[in-house]
């Protein structure tokens, strides 16, 4: 197996606000009956990282095989009704990974209570949302892989992430969004596009064109008129350390919102997301320009995470 290097696991719940919402739930413990371990990279291809909302970071079966039989084990916070869960079944760092890597055609849901449920996934490089038969009272699930489809170079079975909700799930921070933005970092892949920072990756950026990043802007489109109670962002390339403070950071952020109001706010230098509770405020669009621009050590690439928005 020869995947990409990992990217360095931040706490899930300083990355995820929305995880305090009821209609998420809290997973507070999830293992495997088998992991891989890559001891030539030193990586571990643990349960947790199907939580950190990571593309480059996963679960893999430690099987040699597809890994048929092997399960997940999910315990939650508390007593929960499960009623649906999400998942990125597949390696999710690019098409060409996915492709190369087995993906999950069909998992056994196996409850507390001795009932079952098997559920089937399509072959497609997406998140996938299942709702269960009926809903499960339940502190814990187990999930065993049944079925697979073949890579077409590696015999490993990988999951990117997953979510669990009850009746009301999803809901959580405006998803479906699109992005714009004044410039862009041009590679031939595409990489640093402004979409990344609504894609739902932390690990994914939309890094600018030419200049410092004080010049440049992002243009959200929040597919509809919405009202808007809190907003989130990460700046900075926070993969690493020496990655952040080796590029360009901002000090403040503001908000122009499609009727015409502003609002303004100062940003902590640190990796990571930064949260921020909004005047209320309608909008179907919003554009996101920079300000006070930390030089970075070694690059004046400016980079931008993610951005999030809720209701």
């Amino acid at each position: 197996m020869n995947l990409k290097t990992i990217q360095v696991v931040l706490a899930v719940l300083m990355l995820c606000p929305c995880l305090a919402l009821a209609a998420q739930l809290p997973v507070a413990e999830i293992s495997s009956n088998s992991v891989l371990k890559d001891k030539e990279k030193g990586i571990i291809y643990e349960p947790a990282n199907m939580l950190d909302e990571k593309s480059a970071t996963m679960w893999v079966e430690g099987e040699g095989s597809a890994g048929l039989g092997k399960y997940i084990s999910v315990k939650f916070a508390s007593e929960v009704d499960l009623s649906k869960f999400r998942i990125w079944g597949g390696c999710f760092i690019d098409n060409d990974f996915w492709k190369r890597h087995n993906r999950v055609k069909a998992l056994e849901l196996k409850f507390p209570d001795f009932t079952s449920e098997r559920v089937e996934l399509k072959d497609v490089m997406e998140p996938q949302l299942i709702s269960l038969k009926e809903s499960k009272k339940v502190s814990s699930v187990k999930i065993y892989l049944r079925d697979f489809y073949k890579g077409s170079t590696w015999n490993d079975t990988a999951i990117t992430a997953l979510e669990f909700f009850d009746s009301k799930g999803p809901q959580g921070h405006l998803e479906g969004l699109t992005a714009t933005a004044s410039s862009h970092y041009a590679d031939e892949d595409n990489t640093y596009t402004a979409d990344k920072v609504v894609d739902g990756w932390f690990d994914t950026y939309w890094v600018n064109g030419p200049g410092s990043g004080a010049d440049d802007h992002i243009d959200i489109d929040l597919g509809g008129s919405k009202s808007l109670s809190r907003f989130a962002i990460s700046v900075g390339n926070d993969a690493t350390e020496s990655f952040f403070n080796g590029s360009n950071r901002a000090r403040k952020v503001k908000l122009r919102f499609s009727d015409g109001s502003t609002q303004s706010f100062d940003l902590n230098d640190k990796a990571g997301v930064q949260e921020f509770a909004l005047s209320s405020v309608r909008a179907s669009s919003v554009q996101i320009s920079f300000a006070g621009i930390i030089k970075g050590a070694s690059n004046s690439d400016f980079y931008v995470g993610e951005v999030r928005f809720w209701e």
